[in-house]
């Protein structure tokens, strides 16, 4: 009898194993959608300021009758910020996709191998009480 308690112990050990393992991988994948969520946030953010940045500048530009040149350059450093913004905004969102198939891949090897220790228990106590 006490063999068949041993071997449910396990069984049960397995499980608790198996639902850790998935409330650490949705606490994970939670946390990488809240940083793609922020930078996205972020993004928007920026782009908007830029936008206002550029108006003002406009206003100015036009109330003091600036040259070409002038306009020419700033409006070229903003868009030069526009492109190192999105570059910078497109590389972080491709590590924090890496990092989010490295976690749903790490996930499914540890998940997989735990449904294969689990089962094997479980046909190992099905065997010994034939």
């Amino acid at each position: 009898m006490e063999s068949r308690n041993v071997k449910w112990d396990a069984i049960r050990q397995k499980e608790r194993e198996i639902l850790k393992l998935e409330e650490q991988y949705y606490q994970q994948k939670k946390k990488l959608e809240k940083k793609t969520l922020e930078l996205e946030e972020r993004s928007a953010r920026l782009e908007k300021i830029m936008d206002e940045e550029a108006d003002k500048m406009y206003q100015v530009l036009r109330k003091f009758d600036s040259t070409a040149d002038d306009v020419r350059e700033y409006f070229t450093e903003i868009e030069n910020l526009r492109h190192f913004s999105d570059q910078a905004y497109r590389e972080y969102r491709i590590k924090l996709e890496d990092e989010r198939e490295k976690c749903d891949k790490e996930f499914r090897k540890k998940r997989n191998e735990l449904d294969e220790e689990f089962h094997k228990l479980r046909r190992y106590y099905a065997s010994t009480n034939e």
